[in-house]
């Protein structure tokens, strides 16, 4: 699931842990890609396979506008906590044809950027692509702002 437009809004720790919203426009798409790992446990004698789910995987991706600004860039949030391992809050709300309000609902959760690229074409603005996998044990949430 891709989350884009300009409903919705995008926060996320710096390397000092303060939470940083990203400027409107400055994300472009927010991938919220949910999967399950499946184990095949098929014997000799089956005649198809049989599988079981496992752990729940998801791998954060977030594309976006590389920007500079001194406390609110992407480029200044995102590459300090990938170059130094921390943690990273994300907070992703998603407004109903309008800003965020309370009761619309909002996915957070804490990770590791695992991966963080600068994509350069010629004649375009410098976007980026990361991405960010969870943190800790407790699985990443939908809840409401």
């Amino acid at each position: 699931m891709a989350l884009a437009g300009d409903h919705v809004v995008v926060k996320a720790t710096n390397s000092a842990g303060q939470v940083k919203q990203f400027a409107a426009g400055d994300i472009i798409a927010v991938d919220l890609p949910v999967g399950i790992d499946q184990y095949d446990v098929s014997g000799f004698g089956d005649a198809m396979h049989n599988v079981i789910n496992g752990q729940m995987n998801l791998t954060v991706g977030l594309r976006g506008y590389l920007t500079l600004t001194a406390d609110t860039g992407t480029h200044t949030v995102l590459r300090d906590v990938y170059q130094q391992g921390k943690k990273v809050t994300l907070e992703v709300q998603v407004g109903n044809n309008a800003a965020p309000v309370v009761g619309d609902p909002k996915f957070t959760g804490e990770f590791y950027v695992d991966s963080y690229v600068p994509v350069i074409e010629t004649g375009k603005a410098i976007q980026f692509v990361a991405r960010l996998r969870p943190a800790t044990g407790t699985a990443p949430i939908w809840t409401t702002v």
